[in-house]
């Protein structure tokens, strides 16, 4: 098996040359043994010379995604940390590394700890603990075995360091043993078939694995002779309502009776206002099942309102400790977390109380929106803030070499800004992807929702305005300022390329995003984000050469069998398209745009039966999603009811701009209808999408002809041609063109 290079390697770090020096980059296969393929995270891409450069102090972060700084990293404590650092001592090139990686927890910390005690790391830090039930092997995972003892865990994860441990777990997972384990990534709604309750044994036994991998990860850290700053985790308390609440197991029928009715008594009374008559109301229900998670966090809101700050606090603890979704680091995490620093006290270990710092820097000293995206995830000023006090507790262990050029004071949140090049623009896109996610289950379910949403929209609306107010020019030169003194920091590139495709500026955003291929030439997404920049630009022969360079570094890598396998369709290289398709469906089985890929190049052959096909497996896989509406629009276009087709196709559109099929389909069916200008429309978008596919300049031709733009109709043509040698259609309207002086085309859109 090592010899057909079987297999994956089990190391957190790659040793790999660029440019002709030796670096270390993350692994994107690490994930591989704590998740199927299909769920499997990727660690952030970053690269660290394998020689550490003089006047360098190489500071790992340890964690899961807020230490990531989820929903982008590279707005991440730890970006923040490093501007705070450089600014304060300069001369000395502080290197943090962030090792933190999405849904992981202390199971897939340990091996890292391990394995960068061994990188010549001068600190560590560890903020840890939100994915302890819910990541794997966690009390409530959804990802294999629930809360195994700490031996099995890792007799198990042993066992997939070898070859025949891999095959092992690939075929079991081909023969269905962990059927139940979900096949595609579906956030947190995943998991809402685990709950847990607060006195649930396997909640108490992942706390002791939390423990004894805690005490590991310090160990080695001890043991390596680096100082480990320890963390507590903060959570949204105020704004983030439970995800799920059960009652206590032991509770009868008759007790479940009057409990819902005076909750639900107390629920009519504190929606008139009437906090104090609420209060009572829940309190008696309370006395009854304290457990109902729900419960304590409307005793925290009712608290708050009459301003008793310190007991809503409390019940808002409670609140989050008995969600039994636990996706929040409850107290017991934290506690664990104090006793660890309290025991390593003497090794090293520096403990920093994060949770509290938080809490002290928000109204009434209850942490919610203010710092907060959601649950756990901290914004803007969420990061800087914990950047700041980690930067304070590292000032506190740095050599006197490195402290005896300290300027003195930190740097502003507004200056870090400017260096890490936040714009409104990013801070736009930022929280869109933020309403994207809250947009969904479960977060929809929670009784803060509603609230959750109208903060999102109120942020991008405010942050729109700004957009407007800031011209284009005024946004590149804060990033061609930011990137002045660090101009191989890849994600300012990345930032810097999207800003400049966001803005048509195709080609100059092609530059940026080849600098990050030159500083990571081992990331597959760079070379598929270049290829979608270069389709863009009509270079579709370069597309397909970068699509194939990201398939190079991995094969299965379906976006870019995608990618490939579109360009190759509308080649009209059928046989090599349908073979890209099979492949990533191979990959993921499940993956609703390779199905719709496959059906719309079946349509476009009129092979509409097998189209059909395609199209119902991908809205069986998204049940009214996307994929269930194209399906719909196209058999109402089969039907004949153009003007429902027109409908739903125009659904699709508005919640997938993007979505280029559906736009040539609704241009279609417009022209059909003849609603020429709006047809027109349609098929310049999709062509703004995939200008190499031919029929979409083939329509747009057939629509500028029939509004008598015979030039614009002829480029259209001539076009389809080119991309289409053996297209008739596009060879006839040429030669009618020519030979017409004022007659119109007849309609032959399709």
């Amino acid at each position: 098996m090592r010899l057909s290079g079987y297999g994956y390697s089990t190391s957190f770090f790659l040793q790999t040359k660029i440019n002709g020096q030796d670096y270390y980059v993350p692994n994107n296969d690490f994930g591989y043994r704590f998740f199927p393929p299909a769920l499997a995270r990727t660690p952030a891409p970053q690269r660290m010379a394998v020689k550490k450069p003089p006047h360098a102090c190489r500071i790992f972060v340890f964690g899961e995604s807020v230490a990531l700084g989820d929903p982008d990293p590279s707005f991440g404590a730890w970006r923040y940390l490093q501007t705070l650092l450089r600014e304060r001592f300069p001369g000395t090139d502080f290197e943090v590394v962030c090792v933190a990686m999405t849904a992981i927890n202390s199971h897939a910390i340990l091996p890292m700890a391990r394995e960068c005690a061994r990188r010549d790391g001068d600190l560590w830090i560890i903020y840890m603990g939100n994915n302890e039930m819910v990541g794997p092997f966690g009390a409530g995972t959804v990802f294999g075995s629930r809360a195994p003892g700490v031996g099995l865990v890792r007799a198990d994860l042993a066992v997939k360091t070898t070859k025949i441990g891999q095959l092992l777990d690939s075929l079991m997972q081909r023969w269905g043993i962990h059927s139940s384990t979900p096949k595609t990534w579906g956030g947190l709604n995943m998991f809402t078939e685990h709950q847990l309750r607060y006195d649930d044994p396997n909640r108490r036994r992942a706390y002791e694995n939390f423990k004894r991998n805690l005490a590991d990860i310090l160990g080695a850290g001890h043991q390596a002779g680096v100082p480990i700053i320890l963390s507590t985790v903060g959570s949204n308390l105020k704004d983030c309502a439970p995800f799920a609440s059960l009652h206590a197991a032991t509770l009868s029928e008759i007790q479940k009776a009057e409990w819902d009715g005076l909750y639900q008594g107390g629920m009519a009374l504190e929606s008139t206002g009437d906090y104090p008559a609420a209060l009572k109301r829940y309190a008696e229900a309370a006395a009854i099942d304290p457990q109902y998670a729900e419960l304590q966090f409307r005793l925290g809101s009712c608290h708050l309102a009459l301003t008793n700050s310190a007991q809503a606090r409390r019940e808002f603890e409670l609140a989050r400790d008995y969600d039994t979704l636990a996706f929040r680091a409850d107290t017991r995490i934290n506690q664990i977390i104090k006793d660890s620093a309290d025991a390593h006290a003497g090794k090293g270990v520096c403990f920093l109380d994060a949770a509290r710092m938080l809490a002290q820097n928000s109204p009434e000293q209850i942490p919610g929106n203010e710092l907060f995206y959601e649950h756990v995830h901290l914004n803007f000023e969420g990061n800087y803030l914990l950047g700041r006090a980690l930067a304070e507790e590292t000032a506190k262990l740095l050599p006197k070499s490195i402290v005896a050029h300290d300027k003195g004071g930190w740097a502003s949140a507004e200056f870090c800004d400017r260096r890490l090049a936040v714009s409104a623009w990013d801070r736009s896109r930022v929280w869109q992807e933020v309403l994207s996610r809250v947009s969904e289950p479960l977060y929809t379910e929670q009784l803060t929702h509603a609230a959750t949403i109208r903060l999102c929209e109120e942020k991008i609306g405010e942050l729109k305005s700004r957009v407007n107010s800031e011209t284009p020019e005024q946004t590149r030169q804060l990033y061609q300022q930011a990137l002045a003194p660090a101009p191989a920091d890849s994600f300012l590139l990345f930032n810097f390329a999207q800003f400049l495709a966001a803005r048509g500026d195709l080609a100059q955003a092609t530059e940026q995003a080849q600098r990050v291929c030159e500083l990571l030439p081992q990331i597959p997404a760079q070379y598929y984000d270049i290829g979608n920049l270069l389709i863009l630009q009509w270079k579709i022969d370069e597309a397909a050469e970068y699509f194939s360079r990201a398939l190079a570094l991995d094969g299965n890598f379906a976006n870019a069998l995608n990618g490939l396998g579109q360009i190759l369709a509308n080649q009209q290289k059928t046989k090599e398209a349908v073979a890209c398709f099979r492949h990533a469906l191979r990959v993921d089985p499940d993956d609703v745009e390779t199905y719709i890929n496959l059906g719309f190049l079946e349509q476009n052959r009129g092979n509409l039966k097998q189209a059909a096909v395609y199209y119902q497996r991908a809205a069986r896989l998204q049940p009214q999603g996307l994929a269930d509406y194209f399906n719909q629009a196209v058999a109402f276009s089969a039907l004949g009811l153009r003007a429902r087709a027109v409908e739903t196709f125009a659904m699709v559109i508005q919640h997938k701009p993007e979505f280029w099929q559906a736009r040539y389909l609704l241009g279609v069916e417009l022209a059909a209808q003849g609603k020429i200008e709006e047809a027109r429309a349609q098929f310049v978008e999709a062509i703004r999408s995939r200008p190499d596919f031919a029929p979409s300049h083939l329509n747009l031709g057939v629509m500028l002809a029939k509004q008598e733009k015979r030039d614009q109709a002829l480029t259209e043509f001539r076009i389809a041609l080119q991309l289409d040698p053996t297209n008739p259609s596009a060879q006839q309207y040429i030669e009618t063109i020519h030979a017409s002086k004022g007659r119109g085309l007849e309609s032959d859109s399709k």
